[in-house]
């Protein structure tokens, strides 16, 4: 691809994610989030996987993007869907196990998740607080500050930068070396 064909993709990409806030209607409540299938350097294609996340033990695959849609199965936590396309409200279309259906994109994520480092652990090694992320990346959205000193549990390695760490119920991202595991 030229240079030329490269600064107008990177441009357009750019121009989408900085002008659109996605917003899901779930239940009683609005939710904000920022999609684990789309950032700034990377957007999951039709085939690619993706994998089950953010939540306790499974999500619904259901028949039609809506939380009134009956429930084909349940997906269990970490598991891997192949991404087929985004219906736009909220919605991912993907196949799992050979069933096609859709789930919420706020629980899948093109990070496979890793292996288990810990049950606890304290912020440490800032002055007063840590970033909880988006995404396994120091570009990602920052959801919320974690206070030094504060206890995170449900630890998992992630990579050679992050952990997948949960505050306040909340999970996200924060950087290993702000995280002492005892």
């Amino acid at each position: 691809m030229g240079l030329r064909k490269k600064i107008l993709a990177m441009t357009t990409v750019m121009v989408v994610l900085l002008s659109a806030t996605v917003y899901a209607d779930w239940g009683d409540y609005d939710m904000t989030y920022i999609p684990y299938y789309s950032t700034y350097d990377y957007t999951v294609t039709e085939g690619e996987s993706m994998y089950v996340v953010l939540c306790d033990v499974s999500v619904s695959l259901r028949y039609y993007p809506s939380m009134d849609a009956d429930v084909i199965t349940q997906v269990p936590l970490g598991e891997r869907v192949t991404f087929l396309s985004d219906v736009g409200n909220g919605y991912l279309y993907v196949n799992y196990n050979g069933i096609d259906g859709y789930i919420l994109s706020y629980y899948l994520d093109y990070y496979e998740p890793q292996t288990y480092a810990g049950n606890y652990g304290w912020i440490v090694n800032v002055d007063y607080s840590a970033s909880l992320r988006s995404l396994p990346s120091t570009d990602s959205y920052a959801y919320l500050q974690i206070p030094a000193g504060a206890i995170v549990t449900n630890i998992a390695d992630v990579n050679d930068e992050f952990y997948q760490v949960t505050y306040n119920g909340i999970t996200g991202y924060v950087l290993k070396y702000l995280v002492y595991i005892g």
